[in-house]
């Protein structure tokens, strides 16, 4: 057998210079192949590289662009298996499996253009190397020749962090689990034990942020469903509790809290309700000083929206008010701020179509606000 896939076949010596000359000439070929922000290669029918930019040039580090053309494109990337049998890249038993090659023949056989994930491993002078590329093959003519134009990006960073990702939440889930059933077991040898209770309702709390953030992180298109329920507000106020008692940030600081006499029903997503309140009290007691205070003020009943504000004396200045919810703007210094805020707002106003704001100045401190419509409540 000569192949396991694609044709083995290559463009006869000749003919294979003349391709070349008549890329070479093609003013159409040229401008794509300046104008191309990333890797491109143009293939012939035999998938044989007769032109590419210096983008991949750079890539492979070749200073010479006679050393690739001519050959295919795993064996220019020095793929492990392309040279598995005598006729080379596309023909091996892995060749069929592979993203580049099975988008190559859909345009070649097919006249179609086909994006996939090609997953390789390049062994280049003894360095060995996996390399993730996402690929788009692309029939084109041009001087009445047909070329497959084939686009390549580097996506090997992007895929090995979200493998890590995925193996994160599932190593994190298994241990929460062990952990949480710990903890009913203890629970349920010590039931009027006020610590033991809090620790469970901590992890059961802590499964669920998890929760969210898995769906968050794995629907990137933001496809996440608030999960809405009846939530006493005296509940609300326990969770909210919950997550402030114990942070250090509260150390040694006062909260003036003031809710209404009236325990309403609430209809929203509790988690992401607590949440976007957990960021909005943290952020103010990091904002404010060792023996300051904050305020945490709530609103609501008889048909109004429901609202809660938290207030701490620290003023923002106006170009940072700007911008405080601007996704990974921050004031702070380090990597992975500008979060908390953004996260109020996302959370907020996307997912439990409420209204996020904020007042700040030198005279009256900063307010953030929370708003939930009327009617989310009975």
């Amino acid at each position: 057998m000569d192949t396991f896939f694609a044709p083995a076949a290559r463009t006869e010596r000749r003919l294979f210079r003349n391709q070349i000359k008549d890329i070479s000439q093609s003013h159409v070929m040229n401008a794509l192949l300046e104008a191309a922000a990333g890797i491109l290669v143009v293939l012939n029918q035999d998938r044989q590289i007769v032109a590419l930019n210096h983008n991949f040039l750079e890539e492979l580090g070749i200073p010479d662009i006679q050393e690739v053309l001519g050959m295919r494109l795993g064996e220019s990337l020095s793929c492990i298996h392309a040279l598995d049998t005598p006729s080379g890249c596309g023909t091996t038993e892995h060749c069929e499996t592979c993203g580049a090659a099975i988008a190559m023949m859909s345009a070649i056989n097919e006249n179609v253009e086909k994006e996939q994930i090609c997953a390789l491993v390049s062994d280049r002078k003894g360095i060995v190397s996996d390399i993730c590329l996402q690929v788009r093959a692309k029939p084109i003519m041009v001087d009445g020749n047909r070329w497959v134009l084939f686009y390549a990006q580097d996506i090997t960073k992007q895929q090995f962090w979200l493998n890590m990702d995925r193996v994160f939440f599932h190593d994190v889930n298994n241990t929460l689990t062990a952990l949480y059933g710990n903890a009913q077991l203890l629970k349920i040898s010590s039931p009027d034990n006020k610590e033991v209770s809090a620790i469970c309702k901590t992890i059961e709390r802590l499964v669920g942020e998890i929760a969210i953030q898995k769906d968050f992180s794995h629907h990137r298109d933001a496809t996440y469903k608030p999960v809405k329920s009846e939530v006493a507000l005296s509940q609300v106020k326990k969770e909210l509790d919950a997550m402030i008692i114990g942070h250090q940030a509260s150390f040694g600081k006062e909260i003036i809290a003031s809710w209404p006499d009236k325990d309403l029903i609430l209809k929203t997503d509790c988690l992401l309700l607590s949440r976007i309140l957990g960021n909005m009290v943290i952020n103010a007691l990091e904002a404010t000083p060792e023996k300051g205070m904050i305020r945490i003020t709530v609103a609501g009943g008889d048909d109004e929206q429901v609202s809660w504000q938290v207030w701490n004396q620290a003023p923002i200045p106006p170009p940072i008010q700007k911008r405080v919810f601007q996704r990974y703007f921050s004031s702070k210094t380090g990597k992975g701020r500008g979060l908390g805020t953004y996260s109020m707002k996302l959370f907020g106003e996307s997912y439990l179509k409420g209204k996020v704001s904020l007042t700040s100045s030198e005279t009256y401190g900063t307010t953030f606000t929370f708003t939930l419509p009327p009617g989310c409540y009975e």
